[in-house]
């Protein structure tokens, strides 16, 4: 038998501890990541899940910063499903689906680092095992997404869930707690009994906060009053702009008007007969309300607030990306000379309005990278914009140099944006929140009665 040498043994030794040993103190172990969110962590792009985005997604990014091997996801072939919302026309601004749809192609990877479930609440990240198409695609009858994070014995845990909790009501022009807005109290049980799951892996952890729904081009693309389409300058009478028609007369300078508006506008709806329109008041799913607004930022700031303490007591890090949100909302984000902005043509949203480009979803990977970094006094290096402003990692990150008309959201576009993110018809909403307010009415009926 050969004899080693005592330098080839010690070098052995030596590789062996270094093998064995816990990862150094302040540093973060990632090398069992696992990712749970909503549409935003899944990567979704222009109202589709499809593997343009999801090989953007922000948790591969962070994974990638770090490590070479790959990265489960549910991915999805080109155009998506639903396929992905593309221009059509540029005047008018007009936006519809790619023809064709994509199909799973990464069905038989053993687990998925990445469980984030389009249109997801946080009560489904806690419960649900695969009630649609969106859950069944990511979970695949083997558990809720926390059963799954928890059966990989993860070593770090990622969680940006809370979105959709807000979503229904701003992006339906339906404000109702309990309808489209999930209860304080319930969020809190929820989001608790997601976190204590988590946090008994001993993994460590970043939550992440949720951005405010102003910031959304679905929300603040269509101003609410008059425009001149050629100019995009508000048309004004007497000196004043004039205010679109809404459900209870002219709107407010503060009431917002959603982009699922656009098809209404073009046929003269919301605007007065005789200034040329059908004198046809915009309807109440396509319009807040300066009332619907403030309930929404309260939500949300109540949510955020359920978040940091958390986020406090289990020792995460936490990732302000309301914060990141508000401050591209007013000031843009700049890079190589190039400003995004969070117009809907301003290169950090995609064409629905509501979910990233690529090029946005590596500032979100970096936001989660600097506030690991600071929390644990990890050195996890950034993510690069550079593939990102080239266009070669996605094509959507860049800027179209062109003034952003009222948009045309087609029928299939609009149902697109539906079937992503879960979302009840108009109608189904509109109908219950009648039935709401008849309850409310009774109540106070009753009380005055007694």
């Amino acid at each position: 038998m050969k004899q080693l040498k005592p330098t080839t043994i010690a070098c052995a030794s030596i590789l062996a501890l270094l093998l064995l040993a816990p990862v150094p103190a302040g540093a973060v172990d990632m090398s069992r990541y696992v990712a749970l969110g909503d549409s935003l962590t899944m990567g979704v792009i222009s109202s589709s899940i499809g593997e343009v985005g999801q090989l953007a997604s922000y948790p591969r990014q962070i994974h990638l910063a770090r490590s070479s091997a790959p990265f489960e996801q549910p991915l999805v072939s080109d155009p998506g499903m639903p396929a992905r919302l593309t221009l059509k026309s540029l005047s008018p601004l007009v936006i519809s689906p790619e023809p064709g749809a994509g199909v799973p192609i990464n069905t038989t990877a053993a687990s998925y680092q990445n469980l984030a479930v389009s249109g997801a609440e946080v009560s489904d990240t806690l419960r649900n095992r695969g009630s649609d198409a969106r859950h069944t695609l990511v979970l695949r009858g083997r558990g809720t997404a926390v059963e799954q994070a928890v059966a990989q014995d993860p070593t770090f845990i990622t969680l940006w869930i809370g979105n959709n909790d807000l979503l229904e009501a701003a992006l339906s022009g339906i404000v109702v707690d309990g309808i489209t807005l999930t209860p304080l109290d319930e969020f809190e049980a929820d989001f608790r009994a997601i976190t204590d799951a988590l946090a008994a892996t001993g993994a460590d952890m970043a939550l992440a906060n949720l951005p405010g729904v102003t910031a959304l081009p679905f929300v603040s693309t269509i101003k609410p009053f008059l425009v001149d389409p050629e100019t995009q300058e508000p048309i004004r009478f007497e000196g004043r702009t004039v205010p679109l028609l809404g459900p209870d007369g002219f709107l407010s300078p503060e009431d917002k008007v959603l982009i699922s508006a656009g098809v209404l506008l073009a046929r003269g709806d919301g605007v007065p007969a005789e200034l040329g329109g059908t004198g046809v008041p915009l309807p109440d799913t396509v319009v807040l309300n300066v009332e619907e607004l403030e309930m929404l930022e309260e939500r949300a700031a109540a949510y955020n607030r359920i978040i940091k303490a958390v986020a406090d007591e289990t020792g995460s890090a936490l990732v302000n990306i309301h914060r990141t949100f508000d401050r591209m909302q007013r000031r843009g984000f700049n890079v190589a000379g190039v400003r995004y902005t969070t117009d809907l043509l301003g290169g950090l949203f995609s064409f629905d309005g509501v979910h990233g480009t690529p090029f946005s979803y590596a500032v979100v990977a970096n936001e989660f990278i600097r506030a690991i970094n600071r929390h644990f006094g990890d050195s996890q290096p950034l993510v690069s914009y550079v593939p990102f402003i080239t266009g070669g990692a996605g094509g959507i990150g860049t800027t179209l140099p062109i003034d952003t008309s009222t948009p045309i959201f087609t029928g299939k576009a609009r149902r697109n944006i539906r079937r992503t993110l879960g979302h009840r018809t108009p109608r189904t909403l509109a109908r219950l929140k009648r039935r709401w307010l008849a309850e409310q009415e009774t109540e106070e009926t009753d009380q005055q009665g007694g």
